[in-house]
């Protein structure tokens, strides 16, 4: 007797039902990071363990309400059978490595390459999309459910969600001094709540404004910039875009361990208080360069508007943006764009390509430039994480022992701690490569080398790590950024007057300003008040 192609019950399931029963799983098996941080802050007592009973009813109810929005009929079982795998990977990143699925995250996930994806992957992911993710799926599109008419199954919904809702208030009731002090001071934990972080987070980032921006012509940015008539110096600037760069890990900045010992020689000057504009590459990379400030920034509008490099094109400056990371996010998409991700182009690679290969070649670059003024963007791939110890080659293994996976919390935090620090030696080889290659173009150039990280990155502090957390949520390790300048022998600026005002409060918001005073591009949208350089600047000859 063959098979039977359906999962064979006393009675086919009720879509109400069915959501209910999935509802229950949720709550029960995929929200571990939601409970272990409820439990860490309420569990010593018999009240708090009363408390969390009553969010884990709430949370039980707030998803019925949700699914009985997205549960519609024929449409069921394909939903579901998604959202189950999709709801598994991220209760594993939740507990994992304690990051939270908000839309900047999603954002962030999207722009993932194959190389980065390889880096999260694990035994433990594999074995829990499976046991979580593909075998519930599987199991329920094998159920029998039946389906009755539209309107006796509205009016069925609209029971179940009022049902939901008593349910929500008589849990609420004998804690409401509990919720009023939850929700005030512990907000980020409503992020872990699984699925509904996840639907929410999703359905945000796929609204109808951020796929009309595809279709909109940019709106132009400084469209009449100029270098000044009288500036008869070329301009020869790199800019280097960190990856997941803390600045507390930065010698130069007091950190305690030398990691930056080559650099030190340099004369380059650390900006020592510069906040990142967001916690992920996806969001601070448009940020940096937009010139709008954290406050006024909005990344679904990104797309939309010409950015800096936009700016130095309508100068005429000649910009080049090379990459070792994922890709410029949308930046780099209007001027001349390098992959080195591969071995085909970058010339050094061993387990991965590595960032000091970004030099080659430019020398012909420049020969192929001979007039007007050069800006290099290099992006490096830094210090992205999980696997740090990746990031650098075998001889930058100064510091032991090492954390050698990338399921950090199977690594004691001076592993972790040391896998990081080796990955910042190197980024202090490569941007000592990019000075010595910046000096044998003195004599022609102004040079110079800006040196901003793009954000930071917790390291297991408070059971956090990676980046990515909500800005206003997210530690200072994951905003507070190293920012270096330095200049050619030849480049007209006063040092002293920079380096005197280098450990005072600067952002992002500097970024785009700054860069224009580097190049000496004269247009409206510069602020010298923003410009990390203002008043340094020596006056052109006339």
């Amino acid at each position: 007797m063959p098979l039977s192609p359906r999962l064979q019950l006393p009675q086919p399931l009720t879509i109400n039902q069915l959501i209910v029963l999935v509802a229950l799983l949720f709550t029960l098996l995929y929200n571990k990071a939601f409970f272990h941080n409820i439990a860490t802050l309420y569990g010593g007592s018999l009240h708090g363990i009363g408390f969390i009973f009553s969010l884990a009813t709430v949370l039980f109810s707030l998803t019925v309400i949700l699914l009985s929005c997205f549960c519609v009929r024929h449409l069921t079982k394909p939903f579901l059978a998604v959202l189950l795998p999709a709801s598994a990977a991220a209760s594993y990143f939740m507990v994992r490595y304690n990051v939270v699925l908000d839309t900047g995250m999603l954002t962030n996930a999207l722009h993932t390459d194959q190389k980065e994806v390889y880096d999260l992957l694990s035994f433990e992911l594999l074995w829990k999309l499976c046991a979580l993710g593909i075998l519930p799926s599987l199991v329920l599109l094998k159920l029998q459910v039946h389906c009755t008419s539209f309107w006796r199954e509205l009016r069925n919904r609209l029971f179940l969600i009022a049902g939901a809702i008593v349910l929500t208030l008589i849990s609420v009731v004998p804690f409401t001094a509990d919720y009023s002090s939850f929700l005030r001071e512990h907000k980020m934990l409503r992020y872990y709540a699984n699925p509904i972080t996840l639907i929410y987070s999703t359905v945000k980032l796929f609204d109808g404004a951020q796929a009309a921006a595809a279709f909109t012509i940019r709106k132009p940015l400084g469209v009449g910039a100029h270098i000044p008539v009288a500036d008869h110096d070329r301009e020869l600037i790199i800019l280097v875009v960190g990856e997941a760069a803390r600045a507390d890990h930065f010698s130069l900045n007091g950190y305690t361990r030398s990691t930056n010992p080559l650099l030190a020689q340099e004369g380059v000057i650390s900006f020592t208080q510069v906040t990142s504009c967001g916690t992920a590459t996806a969001y601070s990379l448009p940020c940096m360069f937009s010139g709008k400030s954290h406050d006024d920034f909005d990344l679904k509008q990104a797309s939309q508007h010409e950015n800096l490099l936009d700016v130095l094109t309508h100068a005429k400056i000649s910009v080049l943006w090379r990459d070792n990371n994922s890709d410029s996010k949308g930046v780099a998409d209007f001027v001349e764009y390098q992959d080195f991700q591969s071995s085909t182009a970058n010339p050094v690679c061993d387990i991965e390509c590595r960032d000091v290969g970004m030099l080659q070649g430019l020398d012909q670059w420049i020969q192929m430039h001979p007039e007007g003024d050069l800006t290099i963007v290099l992006h490096q791939m830094g210090n992205h994480g999980p696997a740090y110890y990746k990031r650098y080659p075998q001889n930058f293994a100064k510091f032991q022992p090492i954390c050698s996976t990338n399921e950090l919390q199977e690594c004691s935090s001076e592993a972790i701690n040391n896998s990081y620090d080796n990955a910042i030696l190197y980024t202090d080889y490569f941007l000592t490569k990019v000075i010595e290659f910046l000096k044998a173009y003195d004599t022609k150039f102004e040079t110079a080398m800006l040196y901003v990280g793009d954000h930071g990155e917790s390291l297991g502090e408070n059971g956090l790590y990676l980046h990515g957390l909500p800005f206003m949520l997210a530690p200072e390790s994951q905003k507070h950024v190293p920012a270096l300048l330095w200049f050619g022998s030849h480049y007209a600026v006063d040092r002293k007057q920079v380096a005197s005002v280098a450990e005072q409060p600067f952002s992002h918001d500097n970024f785009f300003h700054t860069v224009l005073g580097l190049m000496e591009v004269e247009t409206p949208e510069y602020q010298a008040s923003k410009d990390w350089l203002a008043g340094a600047h020596l006056s052109i000859p006339e």
